[in-house]
C-alpha cells in the first residue's frame, strides 16, 4: 500500500446530521522511531482502527518508504 491510499482510506459513520451512512475519513498516529544519519524514522498508522502501518524515513522534504 502507498501513502498516498492510506491517506485516501475512508471508513463508515453515521452523520448526526442526516442520520445516514457516510464515509469519514480516517485519522492517522504518527509515532518517531528513531533519529538515523539518513534522516528520521517514523511510522503512521489509523489511529483508534485495524488498519496497515507504513514505515518511512524523512530527510528533509524527501521521504523515503521502508
Amino acid at each position: 500500500m502507498t501513502l498516498e491510499e492510506l491517506l485516501r482510506k475512508k471508513k463508515k459513520g453515521i452523520s448526526p446530521v442526516s442520520k445516514k451512512e457516510v464515509e469519514i475519513p480516517l485519522t492517522f498516529v504518527v509515532d518517531i522511531g528513531q533519529e538515523r544519519e539518513d534522516g528520521v524514522h517514523f511510522i503512521i498508522h489509523p489511529a483508534h482502527e485495524n488498519g496497515e502501518t507504513l514505515d518511512f524515513v524523512v530527510k528533509g522534504n524527501e521521504l523515503t518508504p521502508l
